[in-house]
């Protein structure tokens, strides 16, 4: 199997003092937990984990200050998101319970708090980290949970549902995996409109990109079609520095 979701390269992780640099402002106590959360998700986004953390970090303080419970939840989610990365990057198991944790608590505040809205993005999240670990069925309970609990737009539906697929496929249920990752697919793209297309182009190539991994032995020719249009998305958003990444990692195991 193809790890895709690779982190940031070795010398973005470790070379801490010369690449780490925090916000123009070093005084954030003007910011709001919600601003400085932004700061780490465009961190992040840009493959500046370390900085992402930092920022994360203070959010999380901001928002329990606010009482901000919702907010958060989203920081951890963040995080976990965060700490995969590091993990697919090192093959460290300490990233991965990192992420475990993070998700456990989202999960847990929920609900403590009653947040019920929350629980399909703590069951999603508890799904990705089960993947890390390889329990696909573990992964495919908490993913049914999200969609169970789902109440978002449609496009975001079918990102939860791809992966629901992903781990079935993972899981030697290739038929029924296949076929929702398709219809996970779909949904993506049928409801594009309702959300901004940074997330769309996200979701898409991140669907196709597994399936090319997914389908490269068994239905090579199909795959192929998927590792082209997942490149195409790619292009066309200059936003996608991580998935960019991952893509010609991917691409590597294709000849052709």
């Amino acid at each position: 199997m193809v790890r895709i979701h690779l982190g940031p390269p070795k010398n973005l992780l470790f070379n801490y003092p010369q690449h780490f640099k925090m916000h123009k402002y070093s005084n954030l106590s003007n910011y709001s937990a919600k601003e400085i959360h932004n700061l780490g998700r465009t961190s992040r986004e840009k493959d500046a984990h370390l900085e992402a953390l930092q920022y994360l970090d203070q959010s999380i303080i901001g928002y329990q200050k606010e009482k901000d419970y919702r907010g958060i939840i989203d920081a951890l989610a963040e995080r976990t998101i965060t700490w995969k990365h590091f993990f697919l990057l090192t093959n460290d198991m300490v990233y991965a319970i990192l992420a475990q944790k993070d998700a456990e608590a989202m999960l847990n505040i929920s609900q403590e708090k009653k947040l019920k809205d929350k629980l399909s993005t703590s069951f999603f999240r508890l799904g990705e980290v089960a993947m890390l670990f390889k329990e696909h069925t573990k992964a495919i309970n908490y993913y049914k949970k999200s969609l169970v609990y789902y109440s978002g737009i449609l496009s975001q539906k079918g990102q939860f549902r791809y992966h629901l697929g992903e781990a079935l496929y993972r899981n030697d249920e290739k038929k029924r995996g296949k076929k929702l990752m398709i219809k996970g697919l779909e949904e993506i793209k049928e409801g594009s409109k309702k959300a901004p297309a940074f997330f769309i182009h996200v979701w898409e190539s991140g669907c196709r990109m597994q399936l090319a991994d997914l389908l490269r032995k068994d239905e090579p020719e199909e795959a192929k079609k998927h590792l082209i249009e997942a490149e195409k998305i790619i292009k066309t958003d200059k936003k996608l520095i991580i998935r960019k990444r991952q893509f010609k990692e991917l691409k590597k195991t294709f000849s052709f």
